[in-house]
């Protein structure tokens, strides 16, 4: 295991005891859990990037005029079935 220091304005630092005591928790498990929690984050967005990628490739993809219609038409039948009650 690795130890990394960071330095945090005083206000942060506080806020930060402040969750972690309220949490039943360190500050330190607070930020570790924040850390992998964005770092979770960061994968699965570049994993998601990269399987847009691909369906752009293989040609999987929908118009921007299609997507519109598509949301026109859905608040089209939305405002029909409220209307309906």
């Amino acid at each position: 295991m690795v130890r990394i220091s960071v330095d945090l304005p005083d206000e942060v630092a506080e806020r930060l005891r402040r969750a972690a005591g309220e949490m039943q928790s360190s500050p330190e498990r607070l930020l570790a859990d924040a850390a992998e929690a964005m770092l979770a984050d960061r994968d699965a967005f570049e994993t998601a990037m990269a399987e847009g990628d691909a369906d752009i490739a293989a040609g999987r993809m929908t118009s921007h005029d299609d997507v519109m219609q598509e949301m026109q038409d859905w608040a089209t039948a939305l405002r029909a079935r409220r209307g309906a009650r």
